[in-house]
Formats: C-alpha cells, structure tokens, sequence
C-alpha cells in the first residue's frame, strides 16, 4: 500500500449511499454548492447539493421584493389616474351646475344660474361657501 503526503486541506463528504467518507477541496466543496453540479464518490455514486446557496435565497428574495414593488407601484398609479379622473367627473358636474344646468336632465333653468353666480360665485372654482 502506497501512501501520500498532503498538506492542503480537505473537506470530508460522506457519500449517502456507501457512506464512504472522502476528501474534497474547500473550492471544489463550494463550487458544487454553488452550480449544484453532480459529482462522485470513489465508489462511483453520484451525488449532489441540492440546497440553495444563501446567495440563491437573497437573491430569490430580492426578486419577490421587486416584483411586490412593482405590484405596488402600478396600484398607485391606477389609483392616481382614478382620482385624477373622479376629480374631473366632480370639475365638470360643478361647472355645469355653475352655469345652471340641471345634472340629472340637463336642462338650463336661468334661476339657477343667476343664484349661482350671485350667491355662490365661488362654486365653480371648488371653494364652496
């Protein structure tokens, strides 16, 4: 029997089949770790590391994140663009009270339109009294 020096440092796997114990290098161990490669047993069993990397999981994380933001960013908008559209809705219903138009029938009474100018001139600008 022939033996060797080494005077690295190696990294002991189990092989989950035989459950030979044997020597990696730390590069190889996280290599493998990080590109989830197969690799072998001096039996000949392949084997794997399955898990994520913590990098894996922040960066899963991280994607979650910016999907829920920008989730979050196009609701903000679609409220934006809702309110900008009700606060039209509201500018056009007043003005056309202001000039004394009826909302529901959309008839022209001059009474109203001589109120609102006497006594509420201010309505069609939003400021109500």
């Amino acid at each position: 029997m022939t033996t060797q020096t080494y005077t690295g440092t190696l990294s002991i796997v189990e092989c989950p089949d035989c459950h030979m114990d044997f020597g990696v290098t730390p590069q190889f161990e996280r290599a493998r770790r990080a590109d989830h490669k197969s690799f072998y047993c001096p039996a000949g069993h392949p084997m794997s590391y399955g898990q994520k990397t913590e990098a894996e999981r922040l960066r899963e994380r991280l994607r979650v994140t910016e999907a829920q933001l920008t989730h979050t960013e196009d609701q903000l908008q679609a409220t934006e663009y809702q309110r900008r559209a009700q606060k039209g809705q509201v500018t056009r219903l007043r003005n056309r009270v202001a000039a004394g138009v009826c909302p529901c029938c959309s008839r022209s009474f001059a009474d109203l339109r001589r109120h609102m100018a006497g006594q509420h001139p201010d309505f069609a600008h939003g400021e109500e009294s």
